[in-house]
C-alpha cells in the first residue's frame, strides 16, 4: 500500500451522516471493461437495480489487464440502463505518479470528454485509480468531486468521510464469503457497504468475478434489505457534519 493512503482517512476528512439511517449497499466497476456492462449490467438489471461505472475516457476502446475496455456504444447502454456513470483519472493516472494540479487537469479533460459523449453530464462521483489515495490527490479531489471512492475494505459508517469512502472488492480469487459477512454486517450497523469489480466473464482477470459470483453477491445483497443505488444517489442520502470537519 501507497503509504499516504494509510495517511489519507485521518487528512482533509470530509464527514457526513445519513439522514436517515438504513442499510446501503453500491456496486462499482472500475476502469470499465465492456463486459461490466453486457454481464455485470444485465445482471443488475434482471435484478432491477442500478450501479456505477467509473471510466477513464482515455482508455476507450484498449486492451488491458481486465480486458477489453468500454465502447462508446457500452455507455450508451449503461445510461440508458439508468446506470451511473463516474470518473477515473483520463488516462488511469494514478495519483502518486503526478501532482495535485496535475489530477485536477487530468480529471477535467476526462469529465470534459464525458461531457461531450453524454449531453453536458457532469459526473459527480470519483475512484481513484488502483486504489492510490495521495494526501494533495485527496484534498483537490475532494473539494472537487461529490464522493471520491478509495479500495480500502470495511464499511462507510456513520460519520462518512465522502473523500474517502471504503470499498470491498469482489475477485474470484478471494471467493466470496468475507464478502457475505460484510453484507451481513452493514446490515447490522445500517451502514453504507459499496462493492467493486472490474471485468465479470466466465474466465476473469485477478480483478474480476464470474457472472455466477456476482449475481450471488447481489442477490445476498437484495435478501439483506438494504437499498441498492448506485453511488451518486447513496450520497444524496447523507447529510455534512461540519463545513470545518478534516
Amino acid at each position: 500500500m501507497h503509504l499516504q493512503t494509510k495517511i489519507a482517512p485521518y487528512w482533509k476528512r470530509r464527514l457526513a451522516v445519513q439522514s436517515s439511517p438504513r442499510p446501503i449497499i453500491s456496486f462499482t466497476f472500475d476502469d470499465f471493461p465492456r463486459s461490466a456492462v453486457s454481464a455485470g449490467g444485465k445482471i443488475l438489471s434482471q435484478f432491477g437495480i442500478r450501479g456505477t461505472y467509473y471510466a477513464s475516457m482515455g482508455l476507450a476502446g484498449t486492451q488491458t489487464a481486465v480486458g477489453e475496455i468500454f465502447h462508446a456504444s457500452d455507455i450508451d447502454q449503461l445510461m440508458a440502463d439508468g446506470h451511473e456513470l463516474g470518473c477515473h483519472t483520463l488516462n488511469h493516472t494514478r495519483s502518486c505518479d503526478t501532482t495535485a494540479a496535475g489530477l485536477l487537469v487530468s480529471c477535467a479533460d476526462n469529465r470534459e470528454k464525458i461531457a461531450q459523449l453524454c449531453g453536458g453530464l457532469k459526473p459527480s462521483s470519483f475512484s481513484f485509480p488502483e486504489g492510490v489515495v495521495t494526501l494533495g490527490g485527496k484534498a483537490a479531489l475532494g473539494a472537487t468531486y461529490s464522493s471520491c471512492r478509495s479500495i480500502e475494505p470495511g464499511l462507510n459508517d456513520d460519520p462518512v468521510d465522502m473523500a474517502f469512502l471504503r470499498a470491498n472488492r469482489l475477485y474470484s480469487r478471494w471467493g466470496t464469503s468475507e464478502l457475505k459477512k460484510a453484507i451481513a454486517r452493514n446490515k447490522e450497523l445500517r451502514a453504507w457497504l459499496i462493492v467493486y469489480t472490474h471485468d465479470v466473464t466466465e474466465q476473469p482477470s485477478l480483478y474480476g468475478c464470474t457472472p455466477a459470483e456476482f449475481g450471488e453477491i447481489v442477490q445476498c445483497a437484495l435478501e439483506s434489505g438494504a437499498d441498492v443505488l448506485p453511488v451518486r444517489e447513496a450520497h444524496m442520502r447523507f447529510s455534512p457534519v461540519s463545513s470545518k470537519a478534516a
